[in-house]
């Protein structure tokens, strides 16, 4: 088509690029002064019935309106409910999908109890309402806006799945169950003034969006078991034997990895307190908690530099299965923090653990789960992918119901670089190859980037993930450059670090931040689906020793042009020329002096471009 940078006045009327992400953010890309958000802070009560596989839960939630609105009643997510043989969810995935996973009970509720604002009384039993994974609590009287508290307390009940839509499970191995438990509490639903209540169904493929706030969490197994969790264990003394608590100090102060169980020992370590065995947990800041248990798992740690100074404890829990592989999880998790730390910000929690079980890859504050069965690039990137996403979306709390581009490409993206700092030198990331990549998306008609996950199909990694990613390296490596776009890239995180930015927030900061108008390049890979061709259409030689030459851009997307033009001598010039010779139309000609002959001319000589036909990039004479 005709391209014409004008022309984008008219599409912005049609892809609100920079409409803004909530009436109080602010046109730089971040927070304005009048951006208001909830928070819901959690105690919870997990006993784990292993004969039949079940947790009984007790949750205490205090939920606190800071918003302007007045709440005649509340959501929660109940993301368990996506288990029923009859939820929406269910539905959806029949294909046998990642995201499909066992039917079972989803949540029995056993109570639920709501104690308004400023109430001395002890909580009443609440009004509610359950469609699908989704809670409607309905409010005696409004919660009051500006700070306002409640409190909501739950009994509630579940079957863990053995197939739990790649999020979490559990698995039968050789010494016993491994449990990875995640989405297990009902959580409070985000309010936002973008779209209100935030409460879409959770069908599978589309992740989560949650409040922050404080957890205290209570795991209680049978004696044996060991418990990995979100954030910091706090009665370590009361769970494990005092020669364990000095080696996971020492472990804390390690630059290598130490065994905390070892093999020899899985399965008979004296862990637990009594009968039963009582771990408590405490994580603030957060959005999420996961935890994970077996009685065989072996257990090693290190520590992790921070540039604060800090030390980060890194843990991996793993089978007899998973030895031969999994020996090198510390390490891996460790360079992850510490190259993330130092490129784009601090890892704020006090630990991270590494979980091999039934889950292909997911990731939770401080804690992610991996496939048991992966061993040296298959494990370096999934838990580096996975590690990354402490970032995003943990730390940046996007909405990844809607948006899971703004998570998934990220650290897609990220990967790429940590990859190439990792000592060992050995490993790749998932867009390594992205020359090859691109040609599979490229001209595919997967649509755009911007939709929301229950709306992709076909191409969905490819969506959400790969494309995304190769758009930002682009935008970093030929568009403005590591300097520019590695500051661009920290404000937004520190911007938006424990918030809930939107696209146009994204987008909005790495404008202001690089200094650079990219209203062209976010309008072509993300909310469209364009393609590339540029050509060298015409090239001659002048009497003064000039070259004439006219470029043309045959497709949609625009973008900046390398020349590089091969002299007789052999040596090589180059020509940077900016997005900007599309301003008035789809073909550009100038002039060159080079000094001596030109043999032959080359456009985008490195190849950064996803150029669809790259038979008419030379001219030679």
């Amino acid at each position: 088509m005709h391209f014409n940078l004008h022309y984008l006045l008219i599409i912005s009327l049609f892809f609100p690029v920079f409409s803004p992400a909530q009436s109080s953010s602010a046109p730089l890309g971040t927070p304005g002064p009048a951006y208001w958000q909830n928070r819901a802070d959690y105690n919870i009560y997990a006993t784990l019935d292993t004969s039949q596989h079940r947790i009984i839960g007790k949750v205490a939630i205090t939920y606190t309106n800071n918003s302007p609105y007045p709440l005649p009643y509340l959501w929660l997510q109940l993301d368990q409910n996506k288990f029923r043989a009859d939820s929406r969810g269910t539905q959806v995935n029949t294909t046998g999908s990642r995201h499909e996973g066992n039917t079972t009970n989803g949540f029995e509720i056993g109570g639920v109890f709501y104690q308004g604002a400023g109430s001395t009384e002890k909580g009443r039993p609440a009004l509610y309402t359950i469609t699908d994974t989704r809670m409607q609590i309905k409010l005696n009287a409004p919660l009051p806006p500006n700070g306002a508290k409640a409190s909501i307390a739950i009994d509630y009940s579940f079957t863990i799945p053995e197939e739990g839509a790649d999020r979490m499970g559990r698995i039968l191995l050789e010494d016993g169950w491994v449990y990875e438990a995640a989405q297990w509490y009902p959580r409070m639903a985000v309010l936002d003034e973008r779209t209100g209540w935030n409460n879409l169904p959770y069908l599978g493929a589309g992740e989560f969006y949650c409040e922050y706030g404080n957890f205290e969490y209570t795991i209680d197994v049978p004696s044996g078991f060991v418990v990995a969790g979100s954030g910091e264990l706090l009665n370590p003394g009361e769970v494990l034997p005092r020669s364990y608590l000095k080696k996971l100090e020492a472990a804390r102060q390690s630059d290598t990895t130490m065994f905390i169980i070892p093999p020899e020992e899985a399965g008979n370590a004296p862990v637990g307190s009594g009968k039963r065995g009582v771990w408590k947990f405490r994580m603030d800041n957060a959005r999420d908690v996961a935890w994970a248990c077996g009685k065989a798992l072996i257990w090693d740690a290190g520590g992790a530099r921070l540039p604060d100074g800090r030390r980060v404890l890194i843990q991996s829990f793993y089978p007899h299965e998973s030895l031969n592989g999994w020996d090198r999880a510390t390490e891996y998790a460790k360079a992850s923090v510490e190259h993330y730390s130092e490129k784009w910000f601090t890892y704020p929690y006090p630990t991270l653990s590494n979980v091999a079980g039934t889950v292909g890859g997911m990731e939770y504050p401080g804690i992610h789960f991996t496939e048991y069965a992966r061993s040296g690039n298959r494990l370096w990137v999934t838990l580096d992918h996975e590690v990354a996403h402490n970032w995003f979306p943990m730390i940046v709390g996007s909405n990844e119901r809607q948006h899971a581009w703004m998570d998934e490409s990220f650290v897609t993206f990220m990967g790429y670089y940590a990859a190439q700092a990792f000592k060992g030198a050995e490993y790749n990331s998932y867009i390594t190859d992205y020359k090859a990549m691109r040609k599979r998306f490229m001209g595919a008609g997967l649509g755009p980037v911007t939709r929301p996950p229950r709306e992709i199909g076909r191409g969905f990694s490819d969506i959400v993930y790969f494309k995304p990613a190769i758009a930002l390296l682009t935008l970093r490596e030929y568009v403005l450059g590591p300097e520019r776009f590695d500051y661009a890239f920290r404000q937004y995180i520190q911007n938006w670090a424990y918030k809930h930015p939107q696209p146009e927030d994204f987008f909005k900061c790495m404008e202001n931040a690089s200094g650079e108008q990219l209203d062209w390049f976010w309008q072509s890979w993300f909310y469209q689906d364009e393609n590339l061709d540029q050509e060298i259409t015409d090239a001659r030689l002048r009497d003064d020793g000039s070259v004439s030459l006219t470029l043309t851009n045959r497709l949609g997307m625009p973008m900046p042009v390398v020349v590089e033009l091969t002299l007789a001598d052999g040596t090589t010039q180059r020509k940077e020329l900016p997005v900007d010779i599309w301003n008035q139309g789809n073909t550009y000609n100038f002039t060159y002096r080079a000094g001596q002959p030109v043999q032959s001319i080359l456009i985008d000589p490195d190849e950064w471009l996803p150029d669809m036909e790259r038979r008419n990039n030379e001219w030679k004479f």
